[in-house]
């Protein structure tokens, strides 16, 4: 068994629905949080914050499907019906679990793709400049800051738009699309200037040759959809905190000049985060939805 089969059975459903019957037969009161991967970066201090439990404990169920599972396998045991469970979940490019599940309670969903979307909206960018670049006293320069986020995300949604609705498609036809690999710069070039855009639609299909060609007229119209939906929000959120990762660090580095067009004095941010930390790193500046606080208030002891 390789290090990565062994991973992978330490997160089955099975695995840690023995794990949690273990720990409830000793503290029956704690709550019980499982998430697809490392969410409890976002979540745990909401968690902490307004639900208010006694004691928590997390599970990473590797995915949408095990937390699913997991779901599945601890209702279905009428013995742990009392017990104190919370799952969290990303739409993504799905159909809304809550049209197949209805009159759950205990499963968050995310309003908008994954838990990264509530990091790229305008007021968690503001919340950024306004405590990590110490923005009060430079109030032209944060708006200026603000207004060029706003013009770069727009132009940044117009460039992945295509990416997106192919992505969309893919899925809706079942194909087994590997993405983890990939970052949004694989296919565009983020300036704070400009975007430019590296990719077509003959591209995607040399670079994904396996996979099924999707009609013009299919990409159309889930294109028009996101745009009725929100692109900010309904675009993958793994390319959207890839955008917000990128336009931050030179950002920063502008800051950080002696002379910059973007900052009327030389500025000392201490913020230092990487794509892989920015989830933890950000974390207290992310939005909340009213649904999420709905939630976790529900959970309250």
């Amino acid at each position: 068994m390789t290090v990565s089969d062994m991973r992978q059975a330490r997160r089955s459903p099975a695995t840690i629905f023995l794990e949690f019957t273990r720990l409830y037969k000793h503290s029956p009161s704690t709550l019980f949080c499982f998430f697809e991967g490392e969410d409890s970066q976002y979540y745990g201090v909401r968690i902490k914050t307004i639900a208010k439990p006694e004691k928590d404990k997390y599970f990473n169920c590797n995915g949408k499907k095990g937390v699913l599972e997991t779901h599945k396998i601890i209702s279905y045991h009428e013995e742990y019906k009392a017990a104190k469970t919370a799952f969290f979940v990303d739409k993504d490019f799905d159909e809304s679990i809550y049209t197949t599940l209805q009159g759950i309670t205990n499963i968050y969903e995310t309003p908008c793709y994954s838990v990264e979307n509530f990091y790229t909206s305008l007021s968690a960018f503001r919340e950024v400049l306004r405590n990590e670049f110490k923005m009060e006293e430079l109030e032209k320069d944060s708006q200026n800051l603000e207004n060029l986020f706003f013009q770069r995300q727009q132009e940044f949604h117009k460039s992945v738009e295509l990416l997106n609705a192919w992505i969309a498609c893919q899925k809706r036809l079942g194909a087994k699309l590997y993405l983890s690999n990939y970052s949004v710069d694989d296919f565009i070039e983020i300036e704070l200037t400009k975007i430019t855009v590296n990719y077509d639609l003959s591209k995607l299909e040399t670079k994904f040759p396996s996979l099924p060609s999707i009609a013009q007229a299919d990409l159309d119209a889930k294109i028009e959809e996101f745009q009725l939906a929100g692109c900010q929000t309904a675009f993958r959120g793994k390319f959207e905190i890839d955008f917000l990762f990128i336009f931050l660090r030179k950002l920063i580095d502008e800051a950080r000049k002696r002379s910059s067009p973007y900052f009327t004095k030389k500025l000392k941010v201490k913020l230092q985060t990487s794509r892989a930390s920015i989830i933890s790193d950000l974390s207290q500046y992310a939005d909340t939805p009213p649904c999420l606080f709905n939630f976790l208030e529900s959970l309250a002891s």
